[in-house]
């Protein structure tokens, strides 16, 4: 098959770069290895409310995303922090504090990220889209790249966006081989959240808020070492999710079962015995992921890495090739906002190499940067080794 643009990862970033090659007129095909797009981007759905699997908020100022909310008449609604948080120390001590409110800014979607997924898919032809394809090499010809999959189909294009993360891209063959330093930086570069989990506990009342709790924990003592009310702007069912502060290699050392009846302990303990008795819970555990994470992912690092990662890329692949990836953004590495603003920028580009016009639209301007902490590193998973 043959076009101008191939995107291999319809992720965010791959898709928002398809829809906008898509509306400047340029023939592109958006390559996907899992059965679903989304990428990292994932929605649970409990009867009509979707809960946000992989990330969950926006913030004010990310002008990007802001954009295509805009565009496709999604709405967001702020993040629940009415109410005290909970500081709970390694030995079981809980702190009520009236005055933090690490998620004041913080916004939501309607329908959870994954409607700006769907909104972008929906704009595509269904043609254009090849899920299952994982590509496994690309070869740079004097027309252009050759990418092969490994059920056998191959795409043939003058482009080449690599939107996938890029310890994951670095699997790929590429010939001729691409320079050692820029394999290598391929490979030491984190993929945001890979190495974590999530686990919801959903219940058919708001027990916290009626303790005035707004949801929110910081915890020393684990096994979630951050909790936020996840209940959507639907209200019921109403739920709480939390970071598990456990390492990858910690949490697969357990078994599922043990994990969650230690949420659940962890939880009665935080919010009292309301919390006993969840009518469903979910764990969400990037790190099982292939498409996602890899070896070098299981030991997620404790803070938002300097992102904006550039890979160099020299003759016969010059131009022909590009990653787009979040963590390539200059600013909002690894978060949603980062993820559209790569995939815009990338099809305007492109677009205006082949001196494309497309109409105009909100998502292509400003952004303000928002960096994110996930350092967990003290928690004692024994606190829990018998729950």
């Amino acid at each position: 098959m043959t076009q101008t643009v191939t995107v291999i990862g319809a992720g965010l970033s791959g898709l928002a770069a398809a829809w906008q090659l898509h509306r400047l007129g340029v023939d592109v095909c958006l390559l996907e290895a899992r059965d679903r797009v989304g990428g990292r981007v994932v929605g649970y759905a409990v009867g009509d409310a979707r809960f946000d699997c992989g990330p969950s908020w926006i913030w004010n100022g990310q002008s990007y995303v802001a954009g295509l909310l805009d565009e496709f008449g999604l709405t967001t609604y702020q993040q629940v922090c009415e109410g005290d948080l909970l500081h709970q120390m390694a030995d079981g001590s809980i702190r009520r504090d009236s005055v933090l409110k690490p998620m004041a800014d913080a916004l939501r979607v309607e329908g959870g990220i994954s409607a700006i997924c769907d909104a972008l898919r929906s704009e595509l032809p269904e043609q254009c889209i090849h899920c299952n394809h994982v590509v496994q090499s690309l070869q740079s010809t004097s027309a252009g790249v050759s990418t092969h999959c490994s059920n056998g189909h191959s795409f043939f294009s003058s482009h080449v966006a690599l939107a996938l993360p890029l310890r994951l891209a670095a699997q790929i063959q590429f010939t001729p081989p691409f320079e050692a330093n820029s394999v290598q930086k391929m490979k030491s570069t984190p993929t945001w959240m890979a190495g974590q989990a999530k686990v919801f506990a959903f219940y058919d009342r708001p027990f916290w808020r009626q303790q005035n709790l707004s949801g929110d924990v910081f915890s020393r003592r684990g096994p979630l070492a951050e909790i936020h009310d996840a209940t959507t702007h639907q209200q019921a069912p109403f739920a709480l999710m939390g970071f598990v502060g456990l390492d990858a290699e910690k949490r697969q050392a357990m078994t599922r079962e043990k994990l969650i009846a230690a949420v659940k302990l962890q939880l009665v303990e935080l919010f009292g015995d309301d919390a006993a008795h969840p009518t469903n819970m979910h764990l969400m555990d990037w790190s099982c992921e292939p498409y996602t994470a890899t070896v070098d992912d299981q030991r997620a690092p404790d803070h938002h890495p300097q992102f904006g990662v550039q890979i160099p890329t020299t003759p016969p692949w010059g131009e022909s090739i590009d990653f787009i990836v979040s963590e390539t953004a200059l600013e909002n590495g690894g978060l949603v906002e980062g993820a559209v603003q790569q995939g815009i920028k990338y099809a305007c580009r492109i677009g205006s190499l082949l001196n494309r016009t497309a109409p105009e639209s909100r998502a292509n301007c400003e952004t303000d940067p928002h960096r994110a902490s996930m350092s967990w590193d003290w928690i004692d998973p024994l606190n829990q080794g018998d729950a």
